[in-house]
């Protein structure tokens, strides 16, 4: 059987993007992509395109929550063939004008390296508990039009 390797770039890579999860900042997420990434969001099949709009994406999805001790990401599994990253993981659910607070498993990331960077991301999203699944679908489908509004606001013309 043969053994994955992975090179030194895509290593670094791996523990600069498990430092972002850590520390729940995602600001720096932009620097660990290609400007040709690509950041697809599942169930709802929205791809968003370029650094510029995966960024968009991401501020607003990561402004929408806020972690601490007892509500935050916890990676259950992670693995890697040297070309792609996969890792599984749960976090809370925290809105905070409803006081809700639930953990909700069933995500997947699974990220592709180029050149030490991430050139392409898929976000795979399935809770097990049948009411996210129907809070998520709905909440998922809002988030292209946020962040194209806010990239919009910033000058982005892409999206």
């Amino acid at each position: 059987m043969q053994e994955n390797v992975i090179s030194q770039a895509n290593e670094a890579l791996i523990q600069a993007y498990l430092e972002i999860v850590a520390t729940d900042d995602y600001k720096d997420f932009g620097t660990l992509l290609t400007d040709d990434c690509t950041f697809s969001l599942m169930p709802i099949g929205y791809t968003f395109k370029g650094r510029q709009e995966v960024m968009a994406f991401v501020e607003t999805a990561g402004n929408r929550r806020r972690h601490d001790k007892q509500s935050n990401i916890v990676i259950r599994n992670q693995f890697t063939d040297g070309d792609y990253l996969c890792v599984e993981y749960e976090h809370s659910l925290i809105i905070n004008a409803l006081h809700v607070r639930s953990k909700i498993d069933g995500y997947c990331l699974v990220f592709h390296f180029r050149d030490g960077k991430f050139d392409a991301v898929r976000e795979y999203i399935n809770p097990s508990r049948l009411p996210w699944v129907f809070f998520t679908v709905i909440v998922l489908r809002l988030f292209p039009l946020i962040a194209r509004w806010k990239a919009r606001r910033r000058g982005v013309k892409s999206m």
